[in-house]
């Protein structure tokens, strides 16, 4: 079961990962303009990293139900 929810965990932030760089590519925009980074710099707001943790989030979702990981309740 460790090793589904290890696999799990590696698709969905790599799943994250592209979404969240086709995503930017759509907007026009790069990641530094996006907000990379935590800190003063800039507005402070780290949107790639969170976008990548909500897109693996969803991912992780779904993909729970096909790797039969059993993280949710039935």
């Amino acid at each position: 079961m460790l090793v589904r929810r290890t696999i799990l965990a590696v698709i969905s932030l790599g799943l994250g990962a592209i979404v969240t760089e086709i995503s930017l590519i759509l907007m026009n925009t790069n990641r530094a303009e996006y907000g990379l980074y935590f800190g003063t710099d800039g507005d402070g707001l780290p949107y790639y990293p969170l976008t990548i943790i909500f897109f693996a989030l969803f991912f992780a979702l779904w993909l729970d139900k096909f790797l039969k990981t059993e993280l949710l309740p039935k």
